[in-house]
């Protein structure tokens, strides 16, 4: 899609992108029909919002990760962490900076899920995290998600 179009579809002036998170919201929404645009991501960026950020990633293969991703590290919602998590690692990228979130938040459930269902997961260390909180049912979840993605493959 040339850049003027792309500018008229998510009405993203080259000179201004939008503060209006209403407009981000739906320029977002009308990804898939519209098409990919570099504006978009700028605008994604200037929001500073981890959401945004997200659903960016989510919805745009060609969304630039690493950008995004300090983002969503900023992020108080550690679900919206490891979310981003699952798509940068079905991408192929590198999820340690998202995985230090999630060990250092000393979730173990989250944990758990990262190590089960998040591509390039460090689980050895997942392990480790778990085995040093109080609560020993996550290193039995963990087992439990590990032997079921065992059979599931």
């Amino acid at each position: 899609m040339p850049q003027a179009m792309a500018q008229r579809a998510y009405s993203l002036p080259a000179h201004s992108l939008p503060a209006d998170p209403l407009s981000l919201v739906e320029a977002l929404s009308r990804l898939r029909e519209q098409g990919w645009s570099q504006e978009l991501q700028l605008a994604v960026l200037a929001a500073g919002d981890p959401e945004f950020a997200y659903r960016l990633a989510h919805e745009a293969p060609e969304a630039e990760l690493e950008s995004l991703e300090a983002i969503i590290l900023l992020s108080d919602d550690l679900r919206i962490v490891f979310d981003f998590a699952v798509v940068k690692g079905e991408r192929g990228g590198d999820v340690s900076r998202l995985e230090d979130a999630i060990v250092e938040s000393r979730d173990g459930g989250l944990m758990v899920l990262f190590a089960a269902d998040v591509d390039g997961a460090d689980v050895d260390r997942i392990e480790d995290a778990l085995r040093a909180l109080p609560d020993t049912k996550f290193l039995r979840h963990l087992e439990l998600e590990l032997h079921q993605r065992e059979w599931s493959r």
